[in-house]
């Protein structure tokens, strides 16, 4: 018999079947293991781990909230549906700014950390696969260099100001200032 755990990553790896995660061409899969590896260093707590597991179902697949809510419970769902886009609007900045609305009136230090996990991860891909083309990255790449850099840097003062795990802040703003530069915080 599996634990909560090992079925969700079950559950994610068929969800994401056929799936590639952006810039490192390989199973979307990878994504979620990153970040559920970033937040198992800071926390053991069960439901917690599973949404890392399951922070982008919603995003990238075909499940919603009621599979999640079924099989994991109302917690992870919730959490779940916090991290996730409104894929309704369809431009990407309009996007990112009801996102950052959403998730600056969450206090839970949970969702945070998953979100700063998240979006740190997304940051090394894309900062990795600047290195190797430059600029040209901003041609395949949602939003540009500027929108980015408003994004990744609203991420990081709503994670600091709820008190986000001070590992993470401090990798993901170490990484932000060598991509975008320094910022006023």
């Amino acid at each position: 018999m599996y634990t909560q755990v090992e079925d969700a990553i079950l559950f994610m790896v068929k969800a994401n079947k056929g799936l590639k995660f952006r810039f490192e061409n390989v199973d979307k899969s990878y994504h979620a293991m990153v970040v559920y590896s970033m937040i198992r260093n800071i926390t053991d707590t069960e439901d917690v781990l599973i949404s890392a597991i399951l922070h982008d179902i919603i995003n990238d697949t075909e499940y919603g909230y009621e599979e999640i809510e079924e099989k994991f419970g109302t917690l992870v769902a919730d959490m779940v549906s916090d991290l996730s886009d409104d894929k309704a609007i369809t431009k990407w900045l309009e996007r990112k700014k009801e996102f950052i609305r959403r998730i600056r009136v969450n206090h839970d230090v949970n969702v945070i950390n998953i979100m700063l996990a998240d979006k740190l991860h997304i940051l090394l891909a894309n900062y990795a696969a600047f290195l190797k083309q430059g600029d040209k990255i901003w041609k395949n790449t949602s939003g540009t260099r500027d929108e980015n850099r408003w994004f990744y840097r609203e991420v990081y003062n709503i994670a600091k100001n709820e008190n986000a795990n001070e590992g993470l802040l401090k990798r993901y703003k170490k990484l932000l200032i060598e991509y975008f530069g320094e910022f006023d915080e």
